[in-house]
């Protein structure tokens, strides 16, 4: 296949996981589980310096942790810790910070040097499940007419330039396009659906937390199981 056919293909390529790209990280701006690129965002200037969270403190997330819904932060100096939580409020508001102590540190100790931050993802109830949802529809819709949009021009392209080649030729180029858009398509379908799942399960750890709060066990849906309606007389 003549070079011109793969240099097509391939700036189709870097088009469409531009996008997926783009989809992932806003996805991880939604903060439905702790995930490590929610702290991209992070820009600070000190000295007239730009720090990013990479050069203040070192990040870790629990994953083997059945809540993995929080983020632990240890700042390289402990002076940094009101840097890092007054940034991370510009771009996080909605993020739980809290101060927490290193495991070996005693109690009563009030040693900055053994304290690190803890961001919590938001509760996953009702309304914030409902926006969350509406959000990822939106995400995966831009990312969709992105895809739809590069086929259009990207296929009109591939038509040039296979016209002189031969039909064996620009029927191969074809399929290969063909397939590559199918492939991008499924991996953001995925993408997706990945996310719809972390909310679910975020979801179910708000009905479970309420039901333990209140007594009452709840559906999926978080409607009370075996509750009747009482009609006035």
């Amino acid at each position: 296949m003549k070079h011109k056919i793969i240099n097509e293909i391939t700036k189709a390529q870097e088009r469409l996981l531009g996008y997926i790209g783009q989809m992932s990280y806003e996805y991880s701006q939604l903060c439905i589980k702790a995930d490590p690129s929610s702290l991209l965002g992070f820009e600070e200037t000190m000295d007239g310096k730009v720090w990013h969270m990479e050069d203040m403190a070192r990040v870790v997330v629990h994953e083997e942790k059945e809540d993995n819904d929080k983020i632990d932060i240890y700042p390289n100096d402990p002076g940094f810790i009101s840097v890092i939580m007054s940034g991370m409020m510009t771009i996080h508001p909605e993020l739980k910070f809290s101060l927490e102590k290193y495991e070996e540190a005693d109690e009563d100790d009030d040693n900055p040097e053994l304290k690190f931050l803890r961001l919590t993802m938001p509760t996953m109830n009702d309304d914030r499940r409902k926006l969350v949802l509406a959000a990822i529809d939106a995400i995966d819709g831009h990312c969709k007419a992105n895809h739809e949009a590069m086929k259009v021009k990207y296929s009109a392209e591939l038509a040039k330039v296979t016209v002189t080649e031969s039909a064996a030729d620009a029927d191969e180029a074809k399929k290969l396009f063909e397939q590559l858009f199918e492939n991008y398509t499924k991996m953001r379908e995925q993408l997706t659906e990945q996310q719809k799942e972390y909310v679910e399960i975020a979801y179910k750890r708000y009905l479970e937390e309420k039901t333990k709060e209140d007594g009452v066990n709840r559906d999926s849906q978080g409607n009370p199981i075996g509750s009747t309606l009482k009609l006035d007389d």
